[in-house]
């Protein structure tokens, strides 16, 4: 495992501009005052060092506000109208912020004049403009041209989708993927598909003949999500990135978190690997909040506990056996729900097996006669999911991550707990702020996702949206 994660050398490029322009913009904002308008508090704001680190640090939060607002996705530099306005929506909501720290804060003296940060989000805004839409515009689509910054790039599938796909990527150049040709099983290799481009292989692993492909794009509608992860893992054990089309699951992901390639939104698997750096400020943010909500709760906690003693006999806790990081088996802690009893927990475990085996869509398995009348409420507002916060400060979970399997579960899919076990469970995660219409294999699918997409970004995501999820109690 890598220290540090392996980012596109485009987005890379891009946040070191914006960043440059953000503190260029406050420099230059604060000398044309000094200078030009006479302001003895701009004069001395370029003399402290104090003054400059402070702004360093929410020149931060300006990019994370960027990132935001999907300023880092090739697809924003499709349409120059509106990258532009995103831009201004985002330096909106940045000066926004900026007030608001400075109004709590109190910080130096410099953030208390109006003048100067209208100043600099004019000065860094204009700066920002030139540099995306001009400089880095330009830039890109000329290194794009050249063959060292294309990926060789094969489509998995020879259906329509599959072609259609192709004609997009060979009609926009606003990307890396240089097309070389089709993967397939059910037609001989150097069968014709498109335009000239033939078969390559197979695209269930690589061979031989498939050796140059770096970029795997999934584009048949008769794959499942099984076979497209199976496939993928040996694709990514070779260093190839890997993409599924995102029509082939229309609902999966929010279009801010997919890719776009050509103008066809692609669902990424392996845009950002989990590295020990990306972990580290994880388990710190976790840590963190964990120590800070249970102390918080402790009075709410008191009163579940005394709501579920009075309401049916038992514990009031409940523990479960769950699969954690490197496949580690550790007790997941719950409010009691349901009514205590064999049978109960029998019948609890036979729905599991039949949502798996028959990929029925995967809802709350759990036999409704079975809960207490506490237990419906609390799981509507999951509210039986807090005692986590004990998992979470003991490290054997984290507050965002793939959905904690059951060991039942893990033993169908044996062949990709490697990639959902990189990381710690999550309390919450992409599945639970899905519709939860998914099938169990497309639940693991959103699991890979996040795995390999983990980013204090994707996290913060994830929380904010469990918040209103949690609010409008549509746990049931």
């Amino acid at each position: 495992m890598r220290l540090l994660p392996r980012y596109p050398a485009y987005k890379l490029l891009l946040v070191a501009g914006d960043y440059c322009c953000v503190l260029s913009g406050y420099g230059i904002a604060t000398a044309a005052l000094a200078y030009g308008f006479g302001r003895p508090d701009a004069w001395i704001v370029l003399q402290q060092w104090g003054s400059w680190l402070a702004f360093a640090g929410f020149g931060i939060a300006w990019i994370l506000i960027l990132q935001h607002h999907g300023l880092y996705k090739l697809r924003s530099l499709r349409s120059l109208p509106r990258h532009t306005v995103l831009l201004l929506r985002s330096t909106f909501y940045a000066l926004i912020g900026f007030a608001v720290i400075s109004f709590f804060l109190r910080p130096p003296h410099w953030l208390d004049s109006r003048l100067i940060t209208g100043a600099t989000f004019v000065a860094g805004t204009f700066l920002l403009g030139i540099w995306r839409l001009g400089i880095f515009y330009f830039l890109h689509r000329s290194l794009l041209r050249t063959d060292r910054f294309q990926r060789p790039t094969a489509i998995a599938g020879t259906t329509a989708l599959a072609q259609y796909v192709a004609e997009r990527l060979l009609a926009d150049n606003g990307h890396d993927c240089k097309l070389i040709g089709f993967l397939a099983d059910t037609l001989p290799m150097g069968t014709p598909v498109l335009n000239g481009y033939r078969v390559l292989g197979s695209w269930q692993a690589p061979t031989t003949t498939t050796a140059g492909i770096k970029h795997v794009i999934y584009a048949d509608p008769t794959l499942s999500p099984e076979a497209i992860l199976t496939s993928a893992r040996a694709w990514t054990q070779t260093g190839a990135t890997v993409s599924i089309v995102a029509e082939l699951y229309p609902t999966l992901l929010p279009e801010r978190l997919l890719d776009d390639i050509g103008g066809i939104p692609l669902l990424s698997l392996t845009e950002v690997e989990s590295r020990q750096l990306l972990l580290f400020l994880k388990r710190g943010m976790d840590f963190i909040l964990a120590v800070v909500s249970l102390l918080l709760l402790v009075p709410f906690f008191v009163a579940i506990a005394i709501a579920i003693k009075l309401d049916s006999p038992g514990p009031v806790l409940h523990r479960q056996q769950r699969i954690g990081r490197h496949g580690r088996r550790f007790w997941m802690y719950k409010f009691r729900t349901m009514h205590t009893g064999d049978e109960a927990y029998h019948e609890w475990k036979a729905s599991i097996r039949e949502h798996i085996t028959t990929n029925k869509p995967l809802r709350k398995i759990v036999p409704q006669r079975r809960l207490t009348r506490i237990g419906r409420w609390l799981r509507r507002w999951s509210l039986d999911e807090l005692p986590q916060l004990w998992n979470v400060l003991k490290g054997e979970m984290s507050l965002v991550g793939p959905r904690p399997l059951l060991p039942e579960e893990a033993d169908h899919f044996p062949e990709w707990q490697r990639w959902r076990h990189q990381i710690a469970p999550g309390c919450t995660g992409l599945w639970q702020i899905s519709d939860r219409s998914h099938t169990f294999a497309q639940m693991l699918l959103l699991d890979i996702y996040y795995v390999r997409n983990v980013s204090p970004w994707l996290d913060l995501y994830v929380l904010l949206k469990t918040i209103p999820y949690m609010l409008r109690g549509q746990n049931r």
